[in-house]
C-alpha cells in the first residue's frame, strides 16, 4: 500500500513540472553538461541556461553571450552568486536586443561546437558554443509580500472603528449612558379645516 501511495505522489509531482516545448527533448537523449563542454564533445546535444550578458546581431544569426547557471526541474536557470563560466549560443535569425536584454534568464538547446576565443573585459576567455540553438526567454518573476501588519496607532483612531462599522453597512448610533434617547423630529400633522 505504501509503495502505491509513494508512486502516486511521484506521478503527481512530476505532472506539475512543465517544460517549455522549445526545450523538450526525447526521453533517451544524452545531453552534455556544461562542465564537459571543453573536453571534445563537439556535435552532441546540450541544454544550458543562465543570464544574458550581451547580444550581438550578425548578418545571418544572433550571438548571445550567457553567464551559465544550473537548471532547475522546470529548466529555468537557478541564479546564485557563483557560476561555472560563460558560453555563447548562436540563433539562426534575429533576437531583438530590446527583448533579449542583459540580465534576463534564458535556456537554450543546441549542438555543441568548437570552443571560441574571446575576452571578458581584458581577460582572455574560451567560450563553449551552442550552434543552431532553440531559445526560451523566461518571464521576470517578482515576489511580493502580502502580509498585513496592524499599526498600533490604528486602535486609537476613531475613524478606524467607525470605518469598520461603515464597511458592513450598519448604522452607528452613539448616545451617552444614562440619558434618554433623543426624540426624532416629527412632521406637523396637517390641520383639519372643515
Amino acid at each position: 500500500m505504501t509503495k502505491l501511495l509513494l508512486a502516486s505522489c511521484v506521478l503527481l509531482c512530476t505532472a506539475c513540472v512543465s517544460v517549455p516545448e522549445k526545450l523538450a527533448l526525447p526521453e533517451n537523449t544524452n545531453t552534455v553538461n556544461f562542465s564537459e563542454a571543453k573536453s571534445g564533445v563537439v556535435g552532441q546535444t546540450a541544454r544550458w541556461g543562465g543570464v544574458i550578458a550581451s547580444v550581438k546581431n550578425n548578418a545571418d544569426n544572433t550571438m548571445v553571450e550567457v553567464v551559465h547557471f544550473p537548471l532547475m526541474g522546470t529548466l529555468r536557470p537557478k541564479q546564485g552568486d557563483e557560476t561555472q563560466g560563460r558560453f555563447r549560443l548562436y540563433f539562426n535569425g534575429l533576437l531583438d536586443p530590446v527583448i533579449y536584454k542583459q540580465g534576463r534568464s534564458i535556456t537554450a538547446v543546441g549542438t555543441v561546437a568548437e570552443v571560441e576565443a574571446g575576452k571578458i573585459g581584458e581577460h582572455n576567455y574560451e567560450y563553449p558554443v551552442l550552434k543552431d540553438a532553440s531559445v526560451h526567454l523566461w518571464k521576470k518573476v517578482q515576489r511580493v509580500n502580502v502580509s498585513v501588519a496592524h499599526q498600533p496607532a490604528w486602535y486609537f483612531d476613531p475613524f478606524y472603528w467607525a470605518g469598520a462599522n461603515i464597511r458592513h453597512n450598519r448604522p452607528v448610533i452613539i448616545r451617552r449612558v444614562g440619558t434618554p434617547p433623543a426624540k426624532l423630529p416629527t412632521q406637523p400633522s396637517p390641520s383639519n379645516k372643515r
